[in-house]
C-alpha cells in the first residue's frame, strides 16, 4: 500500500475530469485526494504537466482520422509540460506502420511526453508518482496548473494574478473571478467568505488571508 501524499493545499494537486471514474477510485483508494473538475483540455493536471488519457484503440483510431494532432496542439497551447498516456498496447493491425511511428515522432517533437501502461492501475500508479515528484518542485513556486499560451486579454491577465497564489489553479482562479467579480474583492474576502468557493477549505482560506495580510519583511 502506497504512502498517502501529502499533497493539495500546499503542494501539487491533482486535477481529474469528472469523466475519468475508474481512474479516480483507483487513486483514492491510493490514499490520493482528487479535485474532480471538469476540464476542457486532456483529462488529468498533475502540477505543471497536462495529461491525456488514451486506450491503445481509441489512440491508433485518432491517428487514422487525425483527430490526436488537434489535440496535441491544444495540449501545447494550454499546458507548460505535456503527457499522452496510451493504455493497454496492442499489436498494429488497423494502422500503416508509417503512420503509427510518424505519429509518435509528431508527438514527441512537439514536446509532448509519451508514456505506454499495460492498465488502468499502472495509469494510475504513473499519475501517482508523477505527483510524488512534482510535490518535491512546490519550493520552487509550481502549485495548481499554469498554462502556457501568452495572456490575450484582461480576463486571462486576471485569472493568472490569482492563480500565481499558492495552492490556487487556474480553474480554481476563474471559479474565484465569477464569485468575486475582481481581485479587490478576492484580496479583501473574508476566510468565510472564501470558504464558499468550491475548492478552498480552511487551510487554503487562511493561506491566502495570511499571504495578503502578512506585512512584507524583504528588500534591502
Amino acid at each position: 500500500m502506497e504512502k498517502q501524499l501529502s499533497l493539495f493545499s500546499d503542494g501539487v494537486q491533482i486535477f481529474a475530469d469528472y469523466r475519468e471514474e475508474e481512474i479516480i477510485e483507483i487513486l483514492k483508494r491510493m490514499g490520493v485526494r482528487i479535485n474532480i473538475v471538469n476540464l476542457q483540455v486532456g483529462d488529468f493536471v498533475v502540477g505543471e504537466f497536462g495529461i491525456e488519457r488514451k486506450s491503445f484503440k481509441d489512440f491508433v483510431s485518432s491517428v487514422i482520422d487525425s483527430r490526436i494532432f488537434e489535440q496535441a496542439k491544444m495540449l501545447v497551447n494550454t499546458y507548460s509540460k505535456r503527457v499522452i498516456i496510451v493504455e493497454g498496447v496492442e499489436c498494429l493491425e488497423r494502422i500503416n506502420e508509417n503512420s503509427y511511428f510518424g505519429a509518435l515522432t509528431f508527438l514527441i517533437t512537439r514536446e509532448i511526453n509519451l508514456v505506454f501502461t499495460r492498465n488502468k492501475l499502472e495509469t494510475a500508479k504513473f499519475i501517482y508518482w508523477l505527483a510524488k515528484e512534482q510535490e518535491k518542485n512546490t519550493s520552487f513556486g509550481f502549485s495548481g496548473y499554469k498554462i502556457n499560451k501568452k495572456a490575450n486579454n484582461l480576463s486571462e491577465v486576471q485569472e493568472r494574478i490569482v492563480a500565481s497564489f499558492p495552492g490556487i489553479s487556474h480553474v480554481l482562479s476563474r471559479r474565484i473571478l465569477k464569485k468575486f467579480k475582481n481581485i479587490k474583492n478576492f484580496i479583501l474576502a473574508s476566510e468565510s467568505e472564501l470558504k464558499k468557493v468550491e475548492g478552498i477549505g480552511e487551510k487554503l482560506s487562511k493561506k491566502i488571508k495570511n499571504i495578503v495580510e502578512t506585512e512584507y519583511m524583504g528588500g534591502g
